[in-house]
């Protein structure tokens, strides 16, 4: 699995949680649901097809601050609408232990992670904009939006070998 660093810009409490596994304390993080924390930001040294940083959003061991980067993983890849654009955003879990089994789009029932509660999350985190899931992609998928976005970077770095 490829890893890629998220540079996170903000973070909110959230139900994710696995179904049999302990969730984390809730008392330590206000305004956390009794699940993971989730945060959203951009992966980086990625460009999309408009010239921008690719979006993310990241399952995470514990709350990140805004500038943080967390070095993650790609688990799918939601395929958005806000009414007027369509957009992909990866999904993506920590580099930490507690999310080892948690690799593909098929893993994300057991931690209650489903596409809806990813868009819940991220219309938490974007207050203004409402977003319709229109599909979730599977890791392969996901490993391509990445790839492509990082050889788009290159290019226009002329870091390309």
């Amino acid at each position: 699995m490829p890893r890629i660093t998220v540079a996170v810009e903000s973070t909110i409490g959230s139900p994710i949680g696995k179904h049999d596994g302990p969730a984390p304390d809730a008392s330590d993080v206000p305004g956390r649901l009794g699940g993971w924390p989730v945060g959203t930001g951009c992966v980086q040294d990625t460009l999309d097809r408009d010239g921008r940083p690719i979006r993310a959003m990241v399952l995470m061991p514990e709350p990140a601050l805004p500038g943080d980067a967390v070095t993650a993983w790609p688990v799918a890849v939601l395929h958005l609408s806000d009414g007027h654009r369509d957009l992909d955003e990866v999904v993506c879990v920590a580099e930490a232990e507690c999310f080892v089994d948690l690799v593909d789009v098929a893993d994300l029932g057991r931690w209650h992670a489903e596409p809806a509660a990813w868009a819940a999350a991220l219309g938490r985190l974007s207050p203004g904009s409402v977003y319709e899931v229109t599909g979730c992609g599977k890791r392969v998928e996901a490993d391509h939006v990445v790839a492509e976005a990082q050889h788009a970077y290159l290019q226009l770095t002329g870091c390309l070998e």
